[in-house]
């Protein structure tokens, strides 16, 4: 029997914070950089984002672009209303792929 790596394993979510703005964004990009850099599937749970800017949203959409060109899947455990009001606002629906039916808080 084969041994798995620990790209096979199941990793727990990326959770997000509860405020994405600008000063957080660099701390941000470097946790999902290296949920990208670990291989395999990456989950996030954006639940408690409360608030957001067009930073916090730049470094979403730019790991979603990313991730894609990567082949790398992005499942939601759940995205809270401010987080679909801010990717609706600056029109990155098509980038950044919410999913209709992740647990809204």
């Amino acid at each position: 029997m084969a041994k798995k790596s620990p790209k096979d394993a199941p990793r727990e979510p990326v959770a997000l914070d509860a405020d994405l703005r600008i000063a957080a964004a660099p701390a941000l990009r470097e946790t999902l950089l290296a949920a990208l850099a670990a291989g395999g599937p990456v989950r996030i749970d954006a639940g408690a984002v409360a608030q957001i800017d067009t930073a916090g949203l730049q470094v979403l959409a730019a790991f979603s672009r990313d991730a894609r060109a990567a082949g790398v899947p992005v499942a939601w455990d759940g995205v809270s209303d401010t987080l679909r009001r801010g990717v609706a606002a600056l029109d990155l629906t098509a980038l950044i792929e919410l999913p209709a039916d992740a647990g809204v808080n």
